[in-house]
Formats: C-alpha cells, sequence, structure tokens
C-alpha cells in the first residue's frame, strides 16, 4: 500500500464520508466540533490544556538560541502564527480543540501544509496527494504546465485542481463552516548594512553553539563550498576535535579531497561513501523506490533524484544533520552580470527562466502533447514573472525573493521535509534573523559571493584563506584584487557557454544516480506496461511519445521519468 510512504502528519476534513480513508494503518482520528481529525506517525506534544491535542508534524522545533518546549508549542498554536514565525524551519503544526483545528507552519513554507474546500467538504492535510485523491480531484493543467519547465512548483500551485498549499507564515482555521486562512504577519526588515556581518556572524554562532549544546553528535554536512565552511567556521576551534562530518562522494565533484584536508586539519571524525546500491537494484525495486519518494513529495519534486540520494544515504548514520542550504539567497543565486537597481518585464523572466531555471529539470521535446507544449512553456513563465513580481520591483531584488520564496520552499523544503522519517535536518542559515540581514543588504554587496565572503573572514579569517571546490579562497571574493573582476567574468561566462549549450542540445544535467535510477524505472514500466495505462488519456501528454517510449524505441531523460512517476502516482486512487 503506498499509504505506507506518506510522511509522518494529519488529515483534518469536515463534510467527508470517509475521513481516515487512505492515512496510514494504525493512524488515530479525534473529533473536534465538526472536524475529524486523523494523525499518524507522531505523537501530541505535552499540553497542560485537556481539551486540546496538539500535533507538531515536523522533527525541528527551535529558535537560534536553542530547543522550544512542548507547552510553549501548544500555547503559541492556540494565541496565534505571531508566536511561532522566530522558529527555524521547517515547522508545522496542528491542533485540536472544542470547536474545531488550527494549523500553521513556518515563516517560510518550509514545512508543506495543503488545504481545498469545495462541494461540501473541506480539508487541511500534510499531504496534498491525499487530498487529491479523496476529492477525486483531476490534475491542475497550470500545475502540470510548471512542474514539467522547473521541476517544482511556485506559490500555491500543486498538480491538484483546487488544493492549495499554504502561504509562508499563514496558518488556517476549521470549524463547521470551513477553512479560513489568515495571511502571514509582515516579516522584520534587516539590519543596516554596516552591521550586517557581524550581526549574522553572531546569529550563526549562537545557533551552532547551541544545536552542539543540545546534540553533541550532530553531523554537519561538509563539502567543497562555502556554506558548509561557513557552518563549520562558525563552531568554536574548541569544539571542531571529534565534530562529526560527512560527504557523500559524487564522480566528478571535488568535495570529498577538500572535506578530508579540512577533517584532518581539526580532527573531525569524518564519514565518506559514494552512490553504491542503486546499480544493485532491479527494475521492480527502483520504480518502488521513486513511487514511494513520489507520495512523500506529494507528486510535486523529482523522486528520481530523491531516491537516488535516500539509497546512496542508507551508507550514514542518521540523526540530526547540519546542513548549509540557505547560503545561496545570500550570494545571489539568479544574478547575472553587473549589479544596479533596475526595473523589469516579463522578457526579463522570460531569459531568466529558459537560461537557468528550465534547463535542468525541463521534459524532453515530444514528451508532452505539441499544444500543450507550447501553452506549458508560455504559462509557466507567467508564472515566473508573477512570482517576481511579488517581490518588487526592483530586478535583483526580485531575483532573491523568487529563490527565497519559491524555490528554497518548494524544491528543498519539500526535499527536506520527505526524509524527515530517516533524519533532522537543522538549516541554520535559514534562521529568520539570519536571512532578514541578508534581505537587507543590497544586492551589489551580495553578488560574487562577496557578503558571503565577510562574513567567512569574520568568523574564521584561516578557512576563509583555504581554496573551495574548483574556487578561489573566500578571502579573494571579500576584497576582490583587481584581476578578480576579469576572473568572475570569465567564470561567468563559461557558466553561461555550459548552459547556452545544455540548451542547444535540449539536454540536462541529471541528479546523481539519477540516470541510472531511470533506467531501471522505464525497464520495469516496459515489463508492466500497464502502470501507465491511465496516463495515456491525459491531454498533457503524447501518445506516440508515451508508446515509443515503452516499446524502447527512445530513452527518456530522467526529469521525463520524474514527471511520469508523479502523473501516476497522482492518478492512483484510494483503496
Amino acid at each position: 500500500m503506498i499509504e505506507s510512504a506518506l510522511r509522518p502528519g494529519f488529515l483534518a476534513a469536515v463534510g467527508l464520508p470517509r475521513p481516515d480513508a487512505g492515512t496510514p494503518s494504525g493512524a488515530t482520528r479525534t473529533t473536534h466540533g465538526a472536524v475529524s481529525l486523523t494523525r499518524w506517525g507522531r505523537s501530541p506534544v505535552d499540553d497542560d490544556s485537556p481539551d486540546r491535542v496538539t500535533l507538531v508534524v515536523s522533527r525541528v522545533v527551535r529558535r537560534t538560541d536553542g530547543a522550544v518546549p512542548d507547552s510553549e508549542i501548544a500555547d503559541a498554536v492556540a494565541a496565534g502564527p505571531a508566536r511561532l514565525q522566530d522558529l527555524l524551519p521547517p515547522f508545522g503544526a496542528v491542533q485540536g480543540h472544542g470547536g474545531g483545528v488550527r494549523f500553521t507552519a513556518d515563516w517560510m513554507g518550509f514545512e508543506h501544509l495543503f488545504h481545498s474546500e469545495g462541494s461540501g467538504v473541506a480539508m487541511a492535510s500534510t499531504s496534498a496527494l491525499l487530498m487529491g485523491r479523496l476529492a477525486d480531484a483531476a490534475l491542475d493543467e497550470v500545475g502540470v504546465a510548471v512542474q514539467s519547465r522547473l521541476g517544482w512548483q511556485l506559490g500555491s500551485l500543486t498538480i491538484f485542481e483546487g488544493v492549495r498549499k499554504l502561504a509562508p507564515g499563514a496558518s488556517g482555521r476549521m470549524g463547521a463552516r470551513g477553512i479560513a486562512i489568515a495571511p502571514p504577519e509582515p516579516q522584520p526588515t534587516g539590519a543596516p548594512e554596516a552591521d550586517a556581518v557581524m550581526h549574522a556572524a553572531g546569529i550563526l554562532r549562537r545557533s551552532l553553539e547551541s544545536l552542539l549544546d543540545d546534540h553533541p553528535d550532530a553531523v554537519l554536512q561538509l563539502t567543497g563550498g562555502m556554506d558548509s565552511r561557513l557552518l563549520l567556521s562558525a563552531i568554536p576551534p574548541t569544539r571542531r576535535r571529534g565534530l562529526h562530518v560527512m560527504t557523500l562522494d559524487v564522480p566528478g565533484a571535488g568535495d570529498v579531497a577538500i572535506a578530508r584536508a579540512l577533517a584532518d586539519r581539526f580532527g573531525m571524525a569524518h564519514e565518506v561513501h559514494g552512490l553504491a546500491g542503486v546499480d544493485d537494484l532491479t527494475p521492480e525495486e527502483a520504480w518502488e523506490a521513486c513511487r514511494a519518494e513520489a507520495t512523500r513529495l506529494d507528486g510535486m519534486s523529482d523522486p528520481v533524484a530523491l531516491a537516488a540520494q535516500r539509497i546512496a544515504e542508507r551508507a550514514f548514520a542518521q540523526g540530526v544533520r547540519i546542513s548549509g542550504l540557505g547560503g545561496e539567497v545570500a550570494r545571489g543565486f539568479y544574478y547575472v552580470g553587473g549589479v544596479r537597481d533596475r526595473q523589469y518585464d516579463r522578457k526579463d523572466a522570460l531569459r531568466l527562466a529558459d537560461w537557468r531555471m528550465f534547463v535542468n529539470e525541463a521534459v524532453e521535446p515530444g514528451m508532452l502533447a505539441p499544444e500543450f507544449a507550447a501553452w506549458a512553456h508560455e504559462r509557466a513563465v507567467d508564472e515566473v514573472y508573477a512570482a517576481l513580481r511579488a517581490g518588487g520591483d526592483e530586478w535583483f531584488r526580485a531575483t532573491d525573493a523568487l529563490y527565497l520564496r519559491h524555490r528554497m520552499q518548494r524544491w528543498a523544503g519539500a526535499t527536506d521535509i520527505a526524509v524527515s522519517n530517516l533524519r533532522v535536518v537543522v538549516n541554520p542559515m535559514l534562521d529568520p534573523a539570519f536571512l532578514g540581514i541578508v534581505s537587507g543588504v543590497h544586492p551589489r554587496e551580495k553578488a560574487n559571493a562577496k557578503f558571503l565572503a565577510r562574513l567567512q573572514m569574520a568568523l574564521d579569517p584561516e578557512l576563509g584563506r583555504l581554496p573551495l571546490d574548483g574556487r578561489p579562497a573566500p578571502a579573494t571574493y571579500a576584497e576582490p584584487p583587481a584581476w578578480e573582476r576579469a576572473a568572475s567574468a570569465y567564470r561567468t561566462g563559461r557558466r553561461f557557454v555550459r548552459k547556452a549549450s545544455q540548451r542547444l542540445r535540449h539536454g540536462n544535467r541529471p541528479p546523481a544516480g539519477g540516470d541510472v535510477l531511470a533506467a531501471k524505472v522505464v525497464a520495469h514500466w516496459r515489463a508492466q506496461p500497464q502502470i501507465l495505462e491511465g496516463l495515456a488519456d491525459l491531454p498533457f501528454l503524447s501518445e506516440a511519445w508515451l508508446t515509443s517510449m515503452l516499446r524502447g524505441e527512445r530513452e527518456p531523460r530522467p526529469s521525463a521519468v520524474a514527471l511520469l512517476t508523479n502523473l501516476a502516482v497522482a492518478g492512483e486512487r484510494v483503496s
């Protein structure tokens, strides 16, 4: 049963004939006024109020300075989301009380909660997939269009009509009359630029120290890049000896050599494993692995990439993991060229989408029905443009908001919470105070990693003088010498040429291990073509392409296998 793959969570419903249908075995159901609340995989928090049932669906319940007690969480959910907006993402909670149910998520929307209402039925859940099945919802054309180009979603979109993701920082109430959604509280403004580096350094130091106080065996994900270097630098040298660090050995990457040198330098306990395990799977096992990840991702990110990662991760110790996710926001991930304040229009959104966003994850030409393919591209660009507009009128600040408020929650957040059954992932650079400071830094100070490099030098100049994987030492970016401008232009040019070549080849970059896993999934589909039987009638897909692929006349990209897997899982019915 695919229900067993659902991540820990809940389903709150009004007017649903079978309110616990499709939920995992062993789920617990309680009634709160007109609302039925079914929960699984987590135990309610201790609560002094006997009239409440409070379930925290995330495994991260922390502020910068440490863990938050259960009683405070229960009271805060009852009082309103404003008291919860300083928690580290992901965080999500639901609370049943005498008159109904309340639910809320973190300020970034990292913890995915969904809601829908129509035809006398209202639902809220951690699973859009479950809600879509229970409502027998049709696939959402806009959601499919966006996902066929990006590989993930934007804003509140899902692949089901009428099912929407709760906005970052928003909260909801359910009762006999349905659902009422409260908008998020305004976010605090950033620190003045003159103080930004020292303020940010202080936050990271406090966050890492408190985390290691609570979890001395926490494992730092150490690569050859700048983000994990920053986190290591925020840990006092006296606490680095014996620190647990891990590195995934991906072919073609130079992470292991740099991470190993750092581990030796400070006497850290370093664990390294490769992508072993993917080759050993049978085609049926590969399909079941991707099918399960599609369920955990609610059909809205890449199940092939996540399945390959989960298989590789089997060799590593689980527990509490310290991740460097979030540094991308502080260095202007989508910046290209000279940074100066400027306005923008849809043509800018089109260029960004075609050259930076669609290249790696878009499905291959011919897979979509021709009319839908053309419409999907234009509609996906429209959605990118709308997301940019929500971030303001200045181009570089809008691209920052696009990355932070959309890519981070709908791609990184979805993946983070999908593995929460295995480990607790803590992202110190997603601290709301840290990102509030980053938001106050002018884009020209973030471009070319200048702000992060200065932060590195404030935290640990010694580590800042050591080279990164394939790039100069952070010290070079902090105070760029005259030649660095030319070197930066050269690196940007090379990246542009690679993207241009990739776009002209209509090719994308498969995730580590994804090409092998995708080939095994396709082999299983060819042996069991009934798995994709229902997809032939979808107006989105080319029936000729699908038939040709199943006959072995073409080998689909991993991105195509990912979308087909998501659509196949979305089409499964509740038993």
